[in-house]
């Protein structure tokens, strides 16, 4: 039975991740490695997933532990699920406060930063070291290894990776499709059960292509811009209704995300305020060690049995894939793949998130043909962008990460080139530590 290492395992997602696992009666043994370098983060979460595996009686799994994944814990590894933070927390602290507060002090708005725009190419530039590392350690220690990569920014790393490590398979996830299909089913009124479709892009800028009821009434389209037209679900949602109405179909994202994939909103205050995104705030500050697992939490009170364990398999598609592959059950899902063709009209060396079959053969990527071209058009900018950082990570050309900033379609909007690159070299220097180890001590462009 295959055996699984956790990247990153100290975290509410690990958690989710083992009870996907179980939920699985077939994938009740075997080996789970748990790898967090953060001993207080991962002790409660190995605590708890032994506490399932107690429920669940199952005597033949084995639960591991790892400070870090480079002292053997990929040996044999048939699956390696990423996700992690490199640098500091993901969304709290430095770096992610210079991601967002530098580029802002040169007029710069971005809401999330953390897959797109100049932060997320900052992101990308401390990231991949550490992702291609795992990759060559897999080549070395198993090489018919998965890699199931949850790191942001997804479009740039999977590229990087598949182009890097092209013996290990690597796959880029998202949940952005059944957040995105689930948001239509609330506006129409329905299960998203109920609804069959087709969807596209690249991550983060997917876009529903058709949407249909399942019980024979045809189109959702027409339903969902009917909500569009009350005012409380617009201003709940209004960049995705606002592109709906103007560009005719829905964007998967959630509606804060997806206003920096596009130039229309951040660089006014008035386009921002008509669709509900406030200016840019300064991120908190970086939660003490130790806080994310308090008596209180969740996870805690499951393990001591304060309350009941939460059992239900959760939406994410990644142990869905390892479930598919080793019990021949076929899953349908979205993932980051190379295009080659899949999206015709979109660079065949890009990267796209299309469905895909999932069966004990492998993961099969389903041709989507031409996109829309206004859609092609918004997604092929992203694309370019996205491939020139990858580019210069592979390259280690730090001419062609400015570049890739300047080519961001939000940060274009709001900013010279000459401005751009002023930013991104203060970012630079600002993260230095970070990015010598792998980009050199010349950090200025």
């Amino acid at each position: 039975m295959p055996k699984t290492v956790f990247i990153g395992a100290g975290s509410q997602f690990g958690a989710t991740s083992f009870v996907d696992i179980m939920s699985f009666e077939e994938l009740r043994q075997g080996e789970v490695v748990l790898v967090d370098n953060n001993p207080n983060h991962l002790r409660p979460v190995a605590a708890y997933c032994r506490k399932v595996v107690k429920h669940y009686g199952a005597k033949k799994m084995k639960i591991t532990t790892a400070s870090g994944w480079r002292r053997g814990s990929l040996d044999g590894a048939d699956y390696v699920i990423a996700s992690f933070a490199q640098g500091g927390q993901a969304y709290r602290g430095e770096p992610y406060r210079g991601d967002i507060c530098i580029p802002l002090k040169y007029g710069i708005q971005q809401t999330v930063a953390d897959t797109v725009g100049i932060g997320g190419v900052l992101r990308m530039m401390r990231t991949a070291p550490e992702l291609l590392a795992i990759a060559q350690d897999m080549q070395r220690r198993c090489p018919g290894g998965m890699l199931i990569n949850y790191v942001n920014p997804m479009s740039m790393l999977t590229r990087s990776l598949i182009l890097a490590c092209p013996q290990i398979r690597s796959y880029g996830l998202c949940h952005n499709i059944q957040g995105g299909i689930r948001e239509i089913a609330h506006y129409v009124g329905c299960k998203h059960r109920d609804l069959r479709f087709e969807a596209a892009g690249v991550n983060h800028l997917d876009w529903f292509l058709r949407v249909e009821y399942r019980d024979g009434r045809g189109d959702v389209y027409p339903d969902l811009r009917r909500a569009g037209e009350n005012p409380a679900n617009y201003r709940r949602c209004g960049s995705k209704f606002e592109l709906l109405k103007q560009l005719g179909y829905w964007s998967a994202e959630g509606p804060t995300h997806v206003a920096e994939y596009v130039p229309y909103f951040l660089p006014r205050d008035v386009d921002r305020e008509s669709i509900g995104v406030p200016r840019t705030k300064p991120p908190l500050e970086a939660a003490p060690i130790g806080e994310r697992w308090t008596k209180d939490s969740n996870l805690v009170q499951e393990t001591d049995g304060r309350k009941p364990l939460n059992l239900e398999r959760s939406n994410e598609y990644g142990v869905r894939i390892i479930h598919g592959i080793q019990t021949d059950s076929i899953y349908c899902m979205h993932l980051n793949v190379m295009n080659g063709g899949l999206i015709e009209n979109l660079p065949a060396d890009a990267c796209v998130e299309v469905c895909c079959t999932v069966d004990r053969a492998g993961v099969h990527p389903h041709k989507v043909g031409k996109m829309p071209r206004q859609l092609a058009a918004l997604c092929r900018a992203l694309a370019d962008m996205q491939t020139l950082a990858s580019e210069a990570f592979l390259e280690r050309d730090l001419e062609k990460a400015c570049l890739a900033c300047m080519l961001d379609p939000a940060a274009a909007a709001q900013a010279s080139p000459a401005t751009i690159r002023k930013c991104f070299n203060e970012l630079l220097e600002a993260q230095r530590h970070f990015l010598e180890p792998y980009w050199g001590k010349t950090l200025r462009v």
